[in-house]
């Protein structure tokens, strides 16, 4: 559904985005071994990492908040990156009822690996364009970035919409 507007491209572009930066983390393949890092344990290093340079202390709750996930959700994702060595958890100095989650070192190599990659698969996409375009693209995606983070998307009707377009009732399931 292309109507041509800048809002259809970037929509279509950030669908095919957001499933192209997953499919390095995930397998292929039905049968296809499961990889040895998966993109949630990549999602929750992200997050301890980056909270950890805002806050004294990361909980599973801020974790929660910055991945935008329920508590629930985001404690078995902990629990698995914690499984998978690559966060560990410590007594918190504040209180004494939750724990403070914090890189392992195999968490802080991970993250750095992923992030070069991440930060070299992008450079050579971009190898054949000039400077003045790199430097453009990468202010207006930011401020695209920042603007969606100050304005999230309202999705409390959203299954209402839904609902209409299927011409069913929302509270039927």
């Amino acid at each position: 559904m292309n109507d041509g507007t800048p809002g259809a491209l970037i929509d279509v572009a950030l669908f095919r985005l957001r499933r192209i930066w997953a499919r390095p983390l995930r397998p292929r393949r039905a049968g296809e071994p499961q990889r040895p890092v998966q993109m949630s344990n990549v999602m929750v290093v992200h997050a301890v990492h980056k909270l950890s340079l805002d806050v004294p202390e990361v909980t599973v709750g801020a974790v929660a908040e910055q991945l935008d996930v329920d508590p629930s959700t985001a404690s078995r994702l902990v629990n698995d990156a914690v499984g998978a060595g690559f966060v560990e958890r410590e007594e918190s100095a504040v209180d004494a009822r939750r724990a403070r989650l914090t890189l392992s070192d195999r968490g802080r190599r991970v993250l750095d690996v992923v992030v070069r990659h991440r930060r070299t698969y992008l450079d050579g996409l971009m190898a054949d364009w000039d400077e003045s375009d790199r430097e453009t693209f990468a202010r207006l995606l930011a401020r695209f970035a920042e603007a969606a983070t100050a304005r999230p998307a309202n999705l409390a009707n959203l299954d209402q919409v839904i609902a209409e377009a299927l011409g069913e009732s929302a509270t039927r399931r």
